[in-house]
């Protein structure tokens, strides 16, 4: 049984938890203690601890005891958050949507001997090493991942639901797009193109 902690007790990081919680010893931190407090309603296995992640101190002293730290903060909070759990040397899964460039911080992190997993959400995350899995195997030349919040009952004016931080969705549809095509990386303006 692995020591853990959640940053972040929002839809995804709460749920990542309350999975955990079933075979690991999971704490959930939250600036928002009546995100916290909602989240141990739901998993009483859960330790909750109030942390603001922007307090380096307070964040790489909270960390300190975890064997993983599992990175759920919006984007905004991301890059700063994931570089203080690296200089504090703890490995680390992030999800978070954030507009840096993670490449940055992997020099830090080969030097303090971490192993940092990042933008490992749903999607952008997993599609992408599902990608490259099949990708290797088979020299793909097209790939399609349908991904968003489609909720169960639709609701007027948008039938949509934001599946993680709404202030991250907004981002997807604001940030420029990195994409290799051809074998190129390639960067657009969000929105540019048709997608079919």
């Amino acid at each position: 049984m692995s020591n853990i902690i959640v940053l972040g007790a929002g839809m995804v990081g709460s749920t990542m938890a309350i999975d955990m919680a079933k075979n690991h010893s999971v704490s959930i931190t939250d600036f928002n203690k009546s995100a916290l407090d909602k989240a141990v309603k739901k998993c009483n296995n859960l330790t909750p601890i109030v942390l603001d992640v922007t307090d380096k101190a307070a964040l790489q002293k909270t960390i300190n005891p975890f064997d993983l730290v599992i990175c759920a903060v919006p984007g905004f909070l991301g890059f700063e958050t994931l570089k203080s759990i690296i200089e504090a040397e703890k490995n680390v899964i992030d999800i978070s949507f954030f507009p840096e460039n993670a490449l940055e911080l992997h020099e830090l992190a080969q030097q303090k001997n971490v192993t940092a997993i990042v933008d490992c959400g749903v999607a952008p995350g997993m599609d992408n090493i599902i990608l490259g899995y099949y990708n290797e195997q088979l020299q793909l030349t097209d790939f399609e991942c349908l991904v968003g919040g489609l909720p169960k009952v639709k609701k007027w004016p948008f039938c949509y639901k934001a599946p993680f931080s709404p202030i991250d969705v907004i981002e997807e549809y604001t940030r420029p797009a990195r994409y290799v095509e051809n074998g190129e990386m390639i960067t657009k303006e969000a929105l540019t193109d048709c997608e079919y």
